[in-house]
Order: C-alpha cells, then structure tokens, then sequence
C-alpha cells in the first residue's frame, strides 16, 4: 500500500514490541522526512530519532505512549508553523506506516527537558512508532469519525474526486480525536475552518493548529494521488466574516 491507501486504513497504535527496525529502514525513514517540503515556505525544522530500547529517554504523563523509537519535530516560531508542523508529521507517520511499522502522535505528552535541550529549534510534535503488537490496519467504516455531514457545506456540486479529498481530510487523526476541522466546499476550492475552543481548552490551543496540519496532508496527499491540482491561499473576504463557532483558516484552490 501506498501513503493514499494508508489513509483509509491506518490506526493509531500505542502498543509496541520493544524491538529494534533495521537501521536500513531507520535511515529511509529519516531520508524521507529531510526530503519533505514545507508546507509554508521559509520555516527551519529538525527531525530528531530518539531510541528508546537501550534506555528509557522517552515521553512520560497520562498521554504517553511507551515506543522503541520516536521522531520528534522541533522548528522556528514563524506564522503557520504549528501547520506546517502537522502537515511535515503526518506524511511521515503516513510513509513509516508503509513500511509495515505502527505510529502514534503524541500530541499532549512531552519530552523531558534533557532531550528537548538537545533540539536544535522549539520542540512542536513527536511520532511514536515500532513494531505493533497488535494490528495495523482497520476498514476505514470503523475508523471513529464524525459523518460528512457534519463536517461539510457543499454549496456547489462538485466532483467525485474533490469528494474523495474531503473524506481524506475526514479520516485524519487528531488530538482526543476532536475533529477541528470543517469545510465549505465549492466546484473549485474548498474553504477550511476551525472550531472554534472552549475556555477551558486553552492550554492545549496549539494542538489544534497541528491538527488541522496533519488534515491537510491527508486531503493535499489524495489530490496528489487523484491528479488534482491544488494551491492553498488565504481569502481576505472569508477571513473577515464573523462566524459563531468556526474561525477561517485557508483555502484550498482546485484546477
């Protein structure tokens, strides 16, 4: 299976045999994500391979997930850089998963202070990822997502491929599987929001950036696979309409 295929099949894993890849694989995998373009042009990142067999330097809280091995992203604060973040993270996650390993975001734990002082940038995001104890792949009818409906606008009709897209886009994971996301769709570009957050989810205000990031590699990979061309934009008029539960976030022009 290719990374489009990986889509509609992947799940997140958080249980891993304690086992060690194949260097082989280790730096095809690290080749893949020096190779990845950003999604918003001029931000400096670093991928960082952590192995987490030989000694215990991993991740620690309620959200942790115990792996052999993690990828962690640091990168420059500049504008977008959470989405860029997420959009980087999810190909790889996407490209690892190809290669028969399973993966999970660790999107609310953190590092320790001792390996986020050895990042070149601001830690933004880590990969779990290993030889999984359990299944890797599921339909994706069973995958726990939200129906199109509740997702989506469409105010014109549009083409099955641009449909394909948004259920791309409706299958990405994300933090506490809350779903930021929500769609206006056209014949010839789709409008992206966020819903808007609660007071009290404040402190995690930033994964949400991420998330609709990691949504964006999804939709952006399909358009890729089904020949669509696409841009992304952002539209001052959308940009100032005010609306009760959603913010504007980008456009994705078609053709």
């Amino acid at each position: 299976m290719n990374m489009f295929d990986m889509i509609f099949s992947r799940k997140s894993i958080r249980s891993f045999y304690q086992e060690t890849v194949d260097w082989e694989i280790l730096g095809d995998i690290l080749k893949f994500a020096d190779s990845l373009p950003m999604l918003t042009k001029g931000i400096k990142v670093e991928f960082k391979l952590v192995s987490n067999i030989e000694r215990n330097q991993g991740f620690n809280g309620p959200f942790a997930v115990k792996a052999p091995y993690y990828i962690c992203l640091s990168s420059e604060k500049k504008d977008d850089y959470l989405l860029n973040a997420g959009y980087l993270m999810q190909q790889l996650s996407l490209y690892i998963e190809t290669k028969g390993l399973g993966t999970c975001f660790l999107g609310a734990a953190n590092p320790g202070w001792g390996l986020k002082n050895t990042m070149k940038f601001d830690y933004v995001i880590a990969l779990a990822f290993g030889k999984s104890k359990v299944p890797l792949y599921r339909d994706a009818f069973l995958a726990k997502r939200s129906p199109e409906a509740e997702l989506v606008v469409y105010k014109e009709e549009v083409s099955s491929d641009v449909r394909k897209m948004l259920d791309a886009a409706r299958l990405a994971p994300s933090s506490l599987n809350s779903q930021p996301w929500r769609f206006v769709a056209y014949k010839n570009r789709i409008h992206v929001f966020s819903t808007k957050s609660p007071w009290f989810t404040k402190p995690i205000e930033k994964l949400k950036m991420i998330d609709i990031g990691i949504m964006l590699a999804n939709m952006l990979i399909a358009a890729e696979e089904l020949w669509v061309d696409v841009k992304l934009t952002k539209s001052d008029t959308v940009k100032s309409k005010s609306l009760q539960n959603n913010e504007y976030v980008l456009t994705v022009l078609i053709g």
